[in-house]
């Protein structure tokens, strides 16, 4: 009987495997990465107290004329007082997890905003804050930093597969 058969020999396969387990590691602790951009993350941020805009590249809303005429320095600098909250940036990296942001207790209220009295009243009745504050976001990843995060991200498996 006639007939016609292909025989496929898969060579090299141990290399393919370890190439995996290689990458299959590099997913199971991103620490490594999570530190670099972390690291990244944490001056794109400061940048922006110098550019005073937020990650979408929109400038903050200005200060009111009331509180810059009382403001006692840096009258001009959007959520600069004291240089605290920019300058207190940090990021926290583990295996599987990356938080950058500040320590700050009023960073919330900067980055969200809040309305006037959201936070209730003084003890002689006044609303704490006593005016709105606009949300002014500091923190994020603007279209810039996604890239080179990705490529960050990309840069690490392929290295990772590559052994």
């Amino acid at each position: 009987m006639a007939g016609s058969r292909i025989r496929i020999d898969v060579l090299g396969l141990g290399n393919v495997q370890r190439r995996l387990g290689n990458l299959a590691a590099a997913g199971g602790n991103l620490r490594p990465v999570f530190v670099r951009i972390g690291e990244y993350l944490v001056g794109s941020t400061k940048d922006r107290f110098k550019e005073q805009r937020a990650p979408s590249g929109a400038p903050w809303t200005p200060l009111s004329e009331s509180y810059r005429e009382r403001k006692p320095r840096n009258k001009f600098k959007i959520l600069t007082l004291d240089g605290f909250l920019g300058s207190q940036i940090s990021y926290r990296a583990s295996v599987s997890e990356l938080l950058v942001g500040s320590d700050r207790v009023y960073a919330g209220t900067h980055q969200f905003g809040a309305k006037k009295g959201s936070f209730g009243t003084t003890s002689r009745g006044s609303p704490i804050p006593w005016g709105d504050i606009p949300a002014r976001p500091f923190l994020g990843l603007s279209r810039e930093d996604r890239d080179v995060v990705e490529r960050m991200v990309a840069d690490y498996l392929e290295d990772a597969v590559d052994g």
